[in-house]
Parts: C-alpha cells; structure tokens; sequence
C-alpha cells in the first residue's frame, strides 16, 4: 500500500495548496491575457527590427563585395570580414583631409 498511496497523498498535497489560492476573477484572466498579447507584441517587433537591420546591412555589404563568401549567418555572428566594403569617394576625402 505504500506504493498505491503515494500518488494520492501527492495528489491531496496539491488539491490542498490549489484549495489556498484565491480564484482569479475573470477580470484578472482579462488583464493577464492583455499583458501576455502586449508583451508577445512588444518581443516581436524587437526581434523583427533586429531581423531587418541585420539583413539590411548584410545586403549593403554584398552589394559591394559582390565575390565575397560570406554567409548570412555569418554576417548576424559577427564573424569579422577581411573585406571592407567604402566608395572611393570615401577615401579620397579621408586621404586628402590628411
């Protein structure tokens, strides 16, 4: 019996400590499904902006070095480049400052 009864004095454990909290209200379950839809929200958009940056910068890149190897993944790991993409006017405007 010691095997058999186990599970229903785990059982009554947790009926007993369900049994102390107070039920939440619907107005509760309201507020808490708003706060998790507004939080998912909020997560979302930042991944998604981060997502676009990411992808925008890597697109600049390749549209300079367009041999380089690099891969997406890559590029969001922040694994250095030996290329390094600048205009010529760029340079020209740093030398002669110089």
């Amino acid at each position: 019996m010691g095997i058999a009864a186990a599970p229903l004095r785990l059982f009554a454990f947790i009926h007993r400590r369900r049994a102390m909290r107070p039920r939440r209200s619907l107005q509760d379950w309201i507020a808490l499904t708003i706060a998790r839809g507004l939080s998912f929200a909020v997560v979302g958009s930042l991944i998604y902006v981060t997502y676009i940056v990411e992808m925008t910068g890597f697109d600049d890149f390749r549209r300079c070095n367009k041999s380089s190897t690099i891969t997406r993944r890559e590029w969001v790991l922040g694994f250095p480049t030996v290329e390094e993409c600048r205009r010529p006017q760029v340079l020209a405007q740093s030398t002669a400052k110089r």
